[in-house]
């Protein structure tokens, strides 16, 4: 699903990085980080991060629990969440082939 969100930010020319960005959500008692979230893409010119999941409901959750975690920690850092149905629409919007 990466693939085909980076094929529709090509097509319409929006400047894009790949996962440029890790963002440390709990460090052990040593400071090593013990849990992160990596967003998929950085759009910089609209200081947006991009996560792409194509996960089980049950891990879906648990990636939301992250974003909420994200937004708490870094109230400053925007990110969208993008769901399978989502990109599903998108790619037959634009005519895309959804990888399996």
């Amino acid at each position: 699903m990466e693939v085909e969100c980076a094929k529709i930010l090509d097509y319409y020319a929006v400047p894009w990085d790949y996962e440029p960005h890790s963002f440390v959500l709990q460090r052990d008692e040593n400071g090593r980080v013990v849990s992160a979230f990596t967003p998929d893409f950085y759009l910089p010119e609209q200081d947006l991060f991009i996560e792409v999941t194509v996960m089980k409901q049950s891990l879906v959750t648990r990636k939301n629990r992250k974003l909420r975690e994200v937004h708490r920690l870094y109230p400053h850092v925007k990110v969208k969440l993008f769901y399978r149905r989502d990109i599903e629409r998108l790619a037959q919007r634009y005519r895309l082939r959804l990888a399996s």
